[in-house]
């Protein structure tokens, strides 16, 4: 996604300066939700009898800042840019409202508690803020030392109302109000492993550690591990049908790649481009580990990826929009694939109720993201497009 750098009346720069210097991965872009979380400011808090804003008290608040009460999208790069749209914005033909500039790459953004956080490749994590009725300040910015360069942090999710943060292979809990490290454990005995992956769901923490094909689960709240889930059996049943040195060597380097949580589900990506589900058991406050229900036993799709699995990520239709799925016999035109989407239209209220393509009940969708595409039913020898998108970014799409 290519963005502009050059300064303008519209983009402001504040650079900042850091005696780490080094390249490191690409940045992941995050996006923050700006006016529904914060107080507003008083002059526009004149409200009607019901208690909702009036017409006028609204075009106040607007001609106060109107960027402050509009949702924005984070964009971290490689060179330690920080770039920040307006998320109406078309960034092909418009300037980004504000950049920040690192030294150091950035790895992760997350939005939290109205503060974004973001992690640099040199261990600091950097929290911006904003004041009521105002946009975001890139001049009032707190630094966290939580991680070093050569352990930095890699991965950071919401649990409970606190910052879970895998740096190594440990994880640093954070309160977001106090920006105060409250606790710490450590995941398995091997510091080389950074975590890589993490999800929560309800009272349990999902997790996978760098070049391991093994998922944990800890307890969100006594941080105790449940239990753990192997993935490489499941794997290999589903590259049975594959050629034979393709099935060896995808198994010698099988790795988790993305993990999802969705309507009781644990997606799983892997280094081998299969995805796998897995049924999330109950967590509840008393669980302790020998508890859970065993086996916990992925099962694995037959649409895949011919490489790695990239990405897993869910979205929730809006109202008004329906998925047209191909019919059985439109299947192939359709790259084989679960649930694939043959386009999204708005339609009419009562063409929503009379719609039989789409049960009502029916609003996500979980979509990975990876090289190449498979259907793992198949033999290679059968198919005569072997190797010709293997290289070529596929989008999957489930109904859920």
């Amino acid at each position: 996604m290519a963005t502009e750098t050059t300064s303008s009346e519209e983009e402001q720069d504040y650079p900042e300066t850091s005696p780490y210097g080094a390249p490191g991965r690409l940045g992941v872009g995050g996006r923050g939700r700006p006016h529904s979380e914060s107080p507003m400011d008083g002059r526009a808090m004149r409200r009607s009898s019901r208690g909702s804003f009036t017409r006028a008290s609204l075009e106040d608040l607007l001609s106060i800042d109107p960027e402050a009460y509009q949702s924005s999208v984070w964009l971290g790069t490689e060179d330690g840019c920080i770039h920040v749209y307006q998320s109406s914005d078309n960034i092909r033909n418009r300037k980004n409202s504000m950049k920040m500039q690192h030294s150091a790459p950035i790895l992760c953004i997350l939005y939290l508690d109205n503060k974004v956080f973001v992690s640099l490749a040199n261990g600091e994590v950097i929290v911006y803020q904003r004041e009521a009725g105002s946009f975001w300040d890139a001049q009032s910015s707190q630094t966290l030392s939580l991680g070093t360069p050569s352990g930095p942090v890699t991965k950071m999710v919401p649990v409970g109302g606190k910052l879970w943060c895998g740096s190594q292979n440990r994880i640093l809990i954070i309160n977001t109000a106090t920006l105060v490290q409250e606790h710490w454990f450590q995941v398995g005995t091997d510091s080389s492993r950074c975590v890589t992956c993490m999800v929560s769901y309800g009272q349990g923490v999902w997790l996978a550690l760098q070049g391991s094909a093994q998922i944990r689960l800890y307890h969100a709240q006594t941080w105790e591990s449940l239990t753990e889930v192997d993935v490489a059996p499941a794997v290999h049943k589903m590259l049975a049908g594959s050629d034979a040195i393709i099935r060896q060597h995808k198994a010698a380097c099988l790795r988790i790649t993305a993990l999802l949580a969705c309507k009781d589900l644990l997606w799983i990506g892997t280094s081998a481009g299969v995805v796998l589900t897995l049924s999330i058991p109950a967590v509840s406050s008393g669980t302790v580990s020998g508890t859970l229900r065993s086996p916990l036993t992925p099962m694995g799709s037959a649409h895949g990826h011919t490489g790695h699995v990239r990405f897993l990520t869910s979205i929730e239709l809006p109202e008004g929009f329906d998925v047209n799925f191909p019919l059985p016999a439109d299947t192939t035109a359709q790259s084989g694939v679960d649930g694939a989407i043959g386009g999204l239209q708005r339609r009419d209220s009562s063409h929503r109720r009379a719609s039989a393509l789409l049960p009502v009940k029916t609003n996500q969708l979980v979509i990975s993201g990876g090289d190449g595409y498979e259907d793992f039913r198949l033999t290679n020898s059968s198919s005569e497009t072997v190797g010709r998108d293997d290289s070529t970014n596929h989008l999957l799409l489930w109904r859920v």
